[in-house]
């Protein structure tokens, strides 16, 4: 017995070690293989060291040799093989920065981004790589900005390198730039005046990069993109009122900037300002007066982001002045700015009370009432496109109907509008006018009772069970609805079937309760 104990000790062990032989043994021959004649050969050694994640480091020597192979393919293959077994290696950082001056584009490009890979200490790698992006080559240089970019905080030490790449003749390398130095955050605040000058780039690419870091940088960059508003330049007004809208609350300080440029004579500029302070939300407040003009703005998009930028401003300070505002823009000639009212009003709620008359008349409207007063259209795309989207003006009702639900919830007098809107020609407003009633609870009505119980015969599967929640949702007051639900608990849809099933449970358990 006790010898067949020690048996069944010794062998899992031996197992290991002659597992762990023939794993160093294999990387043995896979770095034997990288001297081999045949390219080819070389190449799979390395591909195979990469799938080894061997990281012992054995095959860091090897692989930063054949680094100056001469078969592009080789060195691509062995720069992957350092990223992944080169993890605990200092020699392998080294063999990554000599890399970054390699003349192929695609082992430039995966040293760079290996650094991320590897997180080297800083007094290893960034010192190398400041020395190469001090290099008289353009390619060069941007494969070295690109690989700071995962070595932030350390990559701070490059700042004053990475500043003159900013205003360097090639676009690549002002976009890796300022990728670099938003990657460090705050810590890049010395930075500001020369990513602000960046900022009037004739390149989108690198535009897109710089307004990326001042977003990235956040609140210290909030006064040097309000002084950018005022810049002659568009891009760089556009530029900085995007960055902004990107750092959102903490640009508190530029609301009243931000109103300002509402008035821009550019229409990206003027969009831009009410995305902004859309994203800047309720501190945004003080701009209300300048979004409600807004909504007289002779281009759709501006109104559109005005109307959204209401919503999320919303105060009762200012209710007397964006309630009426948003109710006209209900009937705003375009259908898209419409939809933007109803969704504002919604986000506002109980506040904005006094718009369920203007709420009613939009869900009831005759469908055909748009093309009659040339309100609520589509006008600026091409035929197919408006038949296709919203031509009858349904999207409207269906955004009406959802602000009804949420700004009239409790009160009575939304209840005849979505009542009539149960029988609109398109599922989707039914659906969700149903919805909005059973949100009512007992303060349904009997008469929009026995509405969601008609639709429980609906053609459509989605309105049929958008019922079934709603009279569930109601409960007890919708018990004379059992015998319609009972008849929807073997309809034909699994989900009329369950929904129906589950609202008959509720109101009977409530039954049994008042019962009780």
């Amino acid at each position: 017995m006790r010898s067949i104990i020690l048996a069944m000790l010794i062998f899992p062990a031996a197992m290991h070690c002659a597992t762990e032989a023939y794993a160093a043994d294999r990387i043995d021959r896979l770095i034997s293989n990288l001297g081999h004649p045949l390219w080819t050969a070389r190449r799979d050694a390395a591909q195979r060291i990469a799938d080894s994640k061997d990281t012992s480091g054995t095959a860091v020597p090897a692989l930063i040799r054949a680094l100056a192979d001469v078969s592009v393919e080789v060195r691509r293959a062995s720069v992957q093989a350092l990223a992944a077994v080169g993890q605990e290696s200092e020699q392998a950082v080294a063999g990554l920065v000599t890399a970054l001056s390699d003349e192929d584009w695609v082992v430039r490009r995966q040293a760079a981004l290996s650094f991320g890979a590897l997180q080297p200490t800083s007094s290893t790698a960034v010192p190398a790589i400041r020395t190469v992006l001090s290099s008289e080559t353009t390619d060069i240089r941007t494969a070295a900005a690109l690989a700071l970019s995962s070595l932030a905080p350390a990559s701070a030490q490059a700042l004053p390198e990475l500043e003159v790449a900013l205003a360097s003749d090639s676009w690549q390398l002002r976009a890796a730039a300022a990728h670099a130095i938003g990657a460090l955050g705050e810590e890049a605040s010395s930075s500001l005046p020369a990513l602000a000058n960046a900022l009037r780039d004739r390149d989108w690419g690198v535009t897109e990069q710089v307004i990326e870091a001042l977003s990235r940088i956040g609140k210290p960059a909030v006064p040097i993109l309000i002084e950018a508003l005022q810049d002659d330049n568009l891009i760089a007004r556009w530029g900085a009122v995007r960055a902004l809208g990107h750092i959102g609350s903490a640009s508190i300080d530029a609301v009243s900037a931000l109103a300002g440029v509402l008035q821009d004579e550019s229409l990206q500029v003027r969009w831009a300002s009410a995305r902004s302070l859309w994203a800047i939300g309720p501190t945004a407040a003080t701009a209300t007066p300048y979004l409600v003009e807004s909504l007289t703005d002779k281009d759709w998009v501006v109104r559109w982001a005005a109307a959204r930028a209401i919503g999320a401003v919303a105060s009762e300070a200012h209710l007397a002045l964006t309630v009426p505002a948003l109710a006209n823009a209900l009937t705003d000639r375009d259908s898209r700015v419409c939809e933007a009212a109803a969704f504002a009003l919604e986000q506002m709620g109980v506040m904005a009370e006094a718009a369920l008359p203007a709420l009613s008349r939009a869900v009831s409207a005759e469908q055909d009432s748009a093309a009659q007063t040339g309100t609520c259209q589509v006008i600026d795309v091409g035929p197919a496109i408006e038949e296709l989207l919203m031509n009858t003006g349904w999207t409207v009702r269906w955004a009406a109907v959802r602000a009804l639900g949420v700004v009239g919830k409790g009160n009575q007098n939304a209840l005849p509008s979505l009542s009539l809107a149960l029988i609109d020609e398109e599922w989707q407003v039914r659906g969700v006018a149903a919805l909005a009633i059973g949100q009512f609870g007992s303060a349904s009505t009997s008469g929009a009772r026995s509405a969601l119980a008609d639709k429980l015969r609906d053609e459509n599967a989605a309105v049929r069970k958008a019922a079934a929640i709603a009279l569930g949702e109601i409960g007890l007051p919708a018990r004379s609805s059992i015998a319609s639900l009972r008849v929807a608990a073997g309809d034909d849809s699994a989900a009329v079937r369950e929904s129906a099933a589950e609202a008959i449970g509720k109101i009977l358990v409530e039954q049994k309760g008042e019962l009780e």
